[in-house]
């Protein structure tokens, strides 16, 4: 848990640096293209989450890290290693399993749960925020996609890209898919039906 604690406070700092960036970006696009009328308040906070959501996520997989030593930036280990490749499907996921049977559950929620929980959140506002995205199979696609560029790019990053990462992460994206039909459903169910 403290592992998964130091994640979250890593995201933070990168999270609240784009704050304001996007908050400037957003109003100018509004003021430019003089869209006042057509703002909906609570479509501007789920914007504001995704984007902000992205940021973290971006952070802890893509965004290299940088040191400064002697008032110089360093990029730390980048560089492309065949040891950290694994395109092997469910190799990940069997590993997982005995390290777990020998006592290191907190793997099995690094590696596992947080592969498939951090997807969730994209297969959820993907369809609340573009109406285009009310298809399953084109958010899941999509949501394919994302994790495939990540593992793409962490080739020359100092992390591991892995097979299993983009099922995981997929599977993920339809799981917050599915979490977005049912808080539909219960949104209507909860509407009041309007009476002639």
């Amino acid at each position: 848990m403290e592992q998964i604690r130091w994640y979250l406070e890593d995201m933070l700092h990168y999270i609240i640096m784009m704050l304001p960036i996007y908050m400037l970006i957003r109003l100018g696009y509004i003021l430019r293209k003089n869209k006042w009328k057509s703002v909906r308040f609570y479509r501007e906070v789920g914007l504001l989450l995704f984007v902000l959501y992205l940021t973290g996520l971006a952070s802890q997989t893509i965004i290299p890290e940088i040191k400064v030593l002697n008032n110089q930036l360093y990029v730390i280990d980048i560089g492309f290693d065949p040891e950290r490749i694994n395109l092997e499907p469910f190799h990940k996921i069997n590993e997982t399993q005995i390290l777990v049977e020998n006592g290191h559950i907190s793997y099995l929620f690094i590696e596992v749960f947080g592969n498939i929980c951090m997807f969730i959140p994209i297969g959820f506002f993907l369809p609340i925020l573009w109406k285009r995205f009310e298809n399953f199979f084109l958010t899941v696609l999509i949501c394919f996609g994302i994790s495939l560029c990540i593992e793409t790019i962490q080739l020359i990053l100092p992390r591991g890209t892995d097979v299993d990462d983009i099922i995981m992460n997929t599977f993920g994206g339809a799981i917050g898919y599915i979490l977005y039909t049912i808080s539909k459903k219960n949104s209507v169910k909860k509407t009041p039906k309007k009476t002639s």
